[in-house]
């Protein structure tokens, strides 16, 4: 019993310094080594001196010590924040896809790349108390510019956020060509206020 014992704590400890060292805890404990290292302009902006090599050995091998002893709860806090990282990007990424008014401004011209539809279109132009902003049908494609403000009127655009085709006007989809559909487009800009 002692036996079985003895060896399930060697292989959790083995487990745990094998996951501390070539590991996604070995990675991480790299990183904070690097970080506690410093670059000679965080060091001189610190007005300290780096820390010596023999330091470090030590910090990285009490924190692997400590990854050893408790690697379950650091190694589901580790793949959980890259999990979170991963999905995070893959965010980004899908938001980055695409022309959408709500990142372009000024005035120019919208150029499909499968079909050649070319359209002159205003994203978002303004006056001292007036602006004029981009939407796009979501049904029918059709590009729209609608007139905001003016005096006593700022902002009061939301009953023209209706296509002629009764579908809803959007500055926030990626655009797509009234054409073809296809959301394969590029953005010449000619002016912007």
């Amino acid at each position: 019993m002692n036996d079985a014992l003895a060896l399930s704590a060697l292989a959790y400890l083995f487990l745990g310094l094998l996951l501390g060292t070539l590991g996604p805890g070995g990675q991480d404990i790299a990183e904070e080594v690097k970080r506690a290292r410093g670059t000679p302009l965080s060091n001189a902006a610190m007005e300290r001196e780096p820390p010596s090599e023999l330091r470090l050995l030590w910090f990285r091998l009490a924190i692997t010590v400590a990854f050893a002893l408790l690697w379950p709860i650091f190694t589901y806090g580790i793949l959980k924040d890259r999990r979170e990282l991963a999905a995070a990007r893959k965010a980004v990424a899908e938001e980055s896809k695409g022309l959408r008014y709500c990142y372009m401004g000024g005035c120019g011209t919208i150029t499909c790349k499968d079909c050649r539809h070319s359209e002159d279109v205003t994203s978002f132009i303004h006056g001292i108390d007036s602006s004029v902003s981009g939407f796009q049908c979501q049904t029918c494609g059709k590009l729209h510019s609608v007139n905001a403000g003016g005096r006593g009127q700022a902002n009061q655009y939301e009953r023209a956020l209706v296509c002629d085709c009764g579908g809803p006007l959007d500055r926030e989809e990626v655009l797509f060509c009234p054409g073809c559909k296809s959301q394969n487009l590029s953005y010449d800009l000619r002016e912007i206020t």
